[in-house]
């Protein structure tokens, strides 16, 4: 865990600024996956934003009815990617606790084996459940884009760019962590390629939405409109 952080201390309770101090530091955590998973929670609470203004500025009725779980769903997804995070900082933590077990009798050298076998599962489950939650947060960024008034549709790009790149980063980094922790990576290989075209439609769900962001954006700096 993060220093000046307890068991019981939740990630999103540490400041910003010591956050990017330790992401910036030489200790192993937070890295790859944890900063992803808080870039996305940025992006999933940028989401929330959008909703939220939205919903004020809204006068259909049916569109109201849709915003206000669409905006829970937003606030509970960007929570979660907390969660992902702390867990990844905390699973990693493990890692290196089992690595330093002793091993100098039978049972000790299971002990530790059957440790260092649960933290590598979770060196790969932990950032394809973030996948799955980012590519998430891509299809609720493509059915808010419906009604998102134009003047916040660049901040739904934002938030659909941020969630695709952390998208990609969970994947990348759960190749990573297969090949380079697993013994037998190549067992993991078929899974991870199915995870990899599982979110094709997610990443055509987060460029449709930039193209709706960057089209808004050329319309309103059209000469002759009012600003």
């Amino acid at each position: 865990m993060l220093p000046g952080m307890t068991p019981d201390c939740a990630l999103s309770q540490v400041t910003l600024e010591h956050f990017r101090r330790e992401a910036a530091g030489q200790q192993p955590m937070p890295a790859g996956v944890a900063i992803a998973a808080v870039s996305a929670a940025f992006a999933l609470g940028l989401v929330a934003k959008v909703l939220a203004i939205s919903g004020r500025r809204n006068t259909l009725p049916e569109d109201t009815a849709r915003i206000e779980p669409l905006a829970a769903a937003a606030q509970a997804a960007s929570q979660r990617m907390l969660q992902l995070a702390g867990e990844d900082i905390a699973a990693f933590e493990g890692y290196l606790t089992a690595r330093r077990l002793p091993e100098a009798t039978e049972s000790e050298r299971q002990a530790r084996q059957q440790g260092m076998e649960s933290t590598r599962r979770g060196a790969i489950d932990l950032p394809l459940a973030a996948a799955q939650q980012a590519a998430a947060g891509l299809q609720l960024c493509s059915e808010v884009s419906a009604f998102t008034p134009p003047a916040l549709i660049a901040d739904l790009g934002v938030a659909a760019t941020l969630l695709e790149s952390a998208l990609r980063g969970f994947l990348l980094c759960a190749q990573s962590n297969a090949s380079q922790l697993v013994p037998d990576a190549a067992s993991y290989r078929e899974r991870l390629a199915t995870e990899t075209k599982r979110h094709e439609r997610a990443f055509r769900q987060a460029e449709a939405v930039l193209e709706l962001a960057r089209a808004a954006v050329e319309t309103a700096a059209a000469p002759g409109r009012e600003p």
